[in-house]
């Protein structure tokens, strides 16, 4: 089946139409490009501040359920649950809504969209020499394959305990740094 067959497929909002110059009517938290990780998740930290010269439409607006996919390289896709609700979503993103998860579940979209064998096709079909993005038209006929629900959760959950393990193993890098650096600093004075 076609992705466009199960979901809504949009592009975020051109923020530069909604910013506000001056007395915004409200402000919103916005993805940015550096705030989505290679392994398919958030960075908080790194969300930027949008005053906007209105209230925006929900639309644009992250909504657990969502699937965020990046249109520009590594196109990266996030599945969004109840931490990253609520957060605008610029121009540079599609939202993937799904009209049900009968057929496939949103975390299970997020890490098919992210599998190599997708980056590799949706390599091919990108478009532009400096800064290659791939256009919705694309995403909306990628074909999913048809995977039985209970399989999508095995496969879910093995990716939950994959990015638990990475952090730890990152934290561990950067405590180990650190330890590193004072020892130095240490026997340099």
């Amino acid at each position: 089946m076609r992705l466009c067959q199960i979901a809504d497929i949009r592009t975020g909002l051109v923020v530069a139409r909604k910013k506000a110059t001056s007395s915004p009517a409200k402000k919103y938290k916005m993805l940015t490009l550096k705030s989505f990780e290679d392994y398919g998740y958030i960075n908080m930290n790194e969300l930027e501040e949008f005053e906007s010269t209105e209230k925006l439409s929900p639309q644009y607006i992250t909504q657990i359920g969502d699937v965020i996919m990046r249109l520009s390289y590594p196109y990266t896709a996030v599945y969004i649950d109840k931490s990253n609700k609520g957060i605008l979503i610029p121009s540079l993103f599609n939202v993937i809504r799904l009209q049900d998860e009968k057929t496939i579940k949103g975390e299970f979209l997020a890490l098919y969209l992210n599998s190599d064998h997708m980056k590799k096709l949706i390599s091919r079909y990108s478009i532009g020499s400096a800064i290659s993005i791939i256009k919705t038209s694309f995403i909306k006929d990628i074909k999913i394959e048809n995977i039985p629900l209970d399989k999508q959760e095995k496969l879910v959950q093995i990716n939950k305990l994959h990015l638990k393990e990475v952090t730890l193993l990152t934290d561990l890098i950067k405590e180990k740094e650190t330890l590193y650096k004072g020892m130095f600093s240490t026997i340099i004075k």
